[in-house]
């Protein structure tokens, strides 16, 4: 049975040969891909055992989750898992997604758990080329299957509903040195220069940040070392006009945080700026414009901390540091951390309405989820899950991804099956990338090459 995939925009389908086509995908069934293309003549048949992969521009749904945190799961054979923690025990680890619905997963084939809080988004993208602003004479920029991309030295900004305290993510990817100027706060998105706001520039492995239309440079740049190494990153930068805070994360870890002392003579827009500096190739996608708490509890030494959790039973908790949770992990087992720094011990009675219910040695203690960052399992014998002919590696708009078996597809869903979960029936539309003939070792070749 095909499925219609019809999209307004476009995909791109790859081959065993290397070759590349990009279209619409109007059909999938186990055996064959139905493509359309602007180069062919009409809708062709391509059977599966030559396709490498497809791309498509999937995006997050406005209301894929209102929930107030977000768990991932890390499991034995690489997949990675995102959605909502409904339960947990020493046999199973329950979660809700906006893809699947409600998953469960062996707790032998699930290596980590961890918790981060959800906020409100206020703008994920980019979806065209239109939503943005040309910025100086280049015309450097363009949108291609969900990404925007820059050949030449450019700026393109937008005006986004910043929140005062906000976190901006994107994936970058390029080649040579990667060198943009990125500014935040701006009011004025027909400028490559604007006068207000804040502006981080990258130039290699070293990054600095200014308040934008001056030299005024806040506190000192720093080096990382990722960003010299490699040509493709997860950038995240958090900011509060607030507080005068700046901080950059790269790849999830921690690069460096820049304070604005002179917060009263700042001001501030709506505008968001990505500016290029040479011809060197330069891909943006998955751009995140989301609140932030302006906590900086997971920073090397950032001395601010949570406000103290009230539990019911007046349960006080033991004060941990990496350091000491290190020294002797017997002691770390089965404990849940929560975000201040503290770590609960005790077996989770229920997970229901955002909110957790744990019978701990003193007492019972009732708390919200989204106040967990990880929960450290007790040691199990740990299990890869079996490989099966016509397993698919699919990765979901949320960032999700994972391997299972394709065994049919009936009008809007995708139907498979994975040791990990089960048999779980997905929403076609979550799927941002599907890669066939994952275990022929003659297609990694093609599979990492880049498409620019």
């Amino acid at each position: 049975m095909a499925s219609c995939f019809a999209q307004e925009d476009e995909s791109i389908v790859r081959f065993s040969n290397g070759d590349q086509l990009s279209g619409t995908a109007l059909g999938l069934s186990l055996e064959q891909l139905n493509w359309k293309s602007e180069v062919l003549k009409e809708p062709a048949e391509f059977d599966l055992k030559q396709v490498v992969d497809l791309s498509m521009p999937a995006s997050l749904p406005k209301d894929a989750s209102k929930a107030a945190h977000e768990a991932t799961l890390r499991l034995t054979n690489g997949d990675t898992v995102k959605g909502q923690l409904v339960g947990l025990s020493d046999d199973e680890i329950r979660i809700s997604t906006w893809f699947a619905g409600e998953l469960s997963f062996r707790r032998v084939i699930v290596k980590s758990v961890e918790i981060s809080r959800l906020s409100e988004v206020f703008y994920r993208g980019p979806t065209s080329m239109e939503e943005w602003t040309r910025t100086g004479e280049s015309d450097s920029w363009s949108y291609k299957s969900g990404a925007l991309h820059s050949t030449g030295a450019g700026g393109i900004a937008k005006n986004v509903d910043f929140p005062a305290e906000c976190r901006i993510s994107f994936e970058a990817a390029w080649r040579g040195a990667f060198r943009p100027r990125i500014v935040l706060f701006s009011d004025d998105i027909t400028s490559q220069t604007p006068k207000s706001g804040y502006e981080m520039v990258f130039q290699g492995n070293s990054v600095h940040v200014k308040k934008a239309g001056n030299n005024s440079w806040l506190g000192h740049s720093s080096n990382t070392g990722d960003l010299r190494q490699n040509e493709k990153a997860r950038i995240e930068i958090r900011a509060s006009i607030k507080s005068g805070k700046i901080l950059l994360f790269v790849d999830g870890e921690f690069v460096e945080m820049w304070q604005d002392d002179d917060l009263d003579s700042s001001k501030f827009g709506k505008g968001f700026h990505i500016n290029t500096q040479d011809n060197a190739p330069l891909r943006i996608s998955e751009i995140k414009v989301s609140g932030w708490d302006g906590y900086t509890d997971d920073v090397p030494n950032g001395g601010e901390r949570l406000p103290n959790l009230n539990f019911r039973g007046g349960l006080d908790f033991e004060e941990t540091d990496n350091e000491s949770m290190a020294q002797t992990e017997s002691q770390s087992e089965g404990r849940m951390q929560l975000l201040n720094g503290d770590s609960i011990d005790g077996e989770i009675l229920e997970i229901e309405d955002e909110m957790i219910l744990v019978k701990t040695p003193l007492a019972e203690a009732k708390f919200p989820v989204a106040r967990l960052k990880n929960i450290l399992m007790k040691p199990a014998d740990m299990e890869t899950p079996k490989r099966y002919k016509g397993d698919v590696r699919a990765t979901l708009a949320d960032g999700s991804r994972m391997v299972f078996r394709l065994d049919r597809v009936e009008g809007e869903k995708l139907i498979g099956f994975s040791q990990n979960f089960g048999d779980a029936q997905f929403l076609k539309n979550s799927f941002k990338q599907i890669e066939f003939n994952i275990y022929d070792r003659g297609l990694e070749e093609i599979r990492l090459r880049d498409d620019w």
